[in-house]
């Protein structure tokens, strides 16, 4: 007599997916993207808060109106 095992999920294919168990070196994996996109927004908005605090003399000095800080920053996002 042999018995066969049928497993059927009992939630759609993306409740299998959401509830899966992971363990934690998988789920950072994914995630890894994710946490450099947020490393990478916390650094922006620590530059722009940086030059935001320095005075307009300062900020002349350096070659920056106070209305270009967030243009500066953004570029230098998008690595120019």
């Amino acid at each position: 007599m042999t018995t066969n095992i049928i497993t059927k999920p009992v939630l759609s294919k993306f409740g299998g997916l959401v509830f899966t168990r992971q363990s934690p070196n998988v789920a950072a994996q994914r995630h890894q993207s994710l946490r450099a996109g947020f490393k990478a927004w916390l650094e922006r908005h620590a530059a722009q808060r940086e030059l935001e605090n320095l005075s307009d003399r300062s900020l002349n000095d350096i070659g920056l109106a106070r209305q270009d800080i967030k243009a500066a920053v953004r570029a230098k996002r998008a690595g120019r």
